[in-house]
């Protein structure tokens, strides 16, 4: 039997040699044609532009993107800046009102060591300042009834020569006033005429002209009643007004009344 494996070998020995021989006699390849490259160029041109677009598209998106980040950062500054000046005005404030608070503990602790005068004292010590005021106007009368201006222009010289007249008494030597003028109370048209304040030099001579009005009762200057009464402070003068009803109401049934000193109202009751 003929060696199979020996002749298979030899086959494909020569057949491999064919193969070669064909591949060395086969003429190798030109060079690309210039055809070739512009067919190549043409193909890289498209992949190029897009490669170059999408850079630029990058570059874009970037530059926006920075942009965005700037205005952004320009935000947050102004917001810092916003806060910073808030922080600024609060501590001012709290530096302030720290300040407060020393100078409110500063006045509590003076108080602490000198307490201020009770309700009590403030009422007494009130009450001397009004009787000393009223103790320095007992020499002045307020006089009633005289028509403005009727004094011209010397208020002092009017009382000296009407009064006397009026009441129709001599005062020796004459009346001795330290001064005489209209209640400062501005004018009010419709108004009853201001008073007159009159001020004496001597007490007994002020008395004197309250007695005899009272016992002429009926005083008149030109068809004008005059009245007198005591000057009194504001203070004593608002606690005697309060009895102004009671007195109406008094003097309307013919009941006999007084006011004392500073405001203390007395009258006899019928049948008594």
């Amino acid at each position: 039997m003929p060696n199979t494996k020996k002749t298979q070998k030899t086959v494909v020995n020569a057949t491999q040699q064919h193969l070669v021989l064909k591949a060395n006699a086969s003429p190798k390849p030109a060079n690309v044609s210039p055809d070739m490259s512009v067919l190549n160029s043409a193909a890289t041109e498209p992949t190029n532009t897009a490669i170059l677009e999408l850079l630029q598209k990058l570059s874009e998106d970037q530059t926006k993107h920075f942009t965005d980040l700037r205005k952004e950062l320009s935000e947050t500054r102004r917001a810092v800046v916003a806060v910073e000046e808030k922080l600024a005005d609060v501590l001012t404030r709290i530096t302030s009102a720290e300040a407060r608070l020393d100078m409110l503990e500063d006045t509590e602790d003076r108080r602490r060591n000198s307490p201020p005068a009770l309700a009590s004292e403030v009422e007494t010590l009130n009450a001397k300042l009004v009787e000393y005021e009223d103790r320095d106007r007992r020499v002045n009368l307020r006089i009633y009834g005289f028509p403005e201006h009727s004094e011209e222009k010397d208020a002092l010289s009017f009382p000296r020569t009407a009064l006397p007249d009026i009441l129709q008494t001599d005062f020796p030597g004459g009346l001795d006033l330290e001064h005489a003028h209209r209640s400062l109370a501005p004018i009010r048209p419709g108004a009853p005429p201001r008073p007159f304040v009159v001020r004496f030099l001597r007490f007994q001579q002020k008395e004197h002209m309250r007695n005899v009005a009272r016992e002429i009762r009926d005083v008149r200057w030109k068809t004008h009643k005059i009245s007198f009464y005591q000057d009194f402070s504001k203070a004593t003068q608002d606690q005697r007004r309060s009895f102004l009803e009671c007195k109406w109401l008094l003097h309307s049934a013919k009941i006999p009344f007084g006011i004392g000193y500073p405001a203390v109202l007395s009258f006899t009751a019928p049948g008594d």
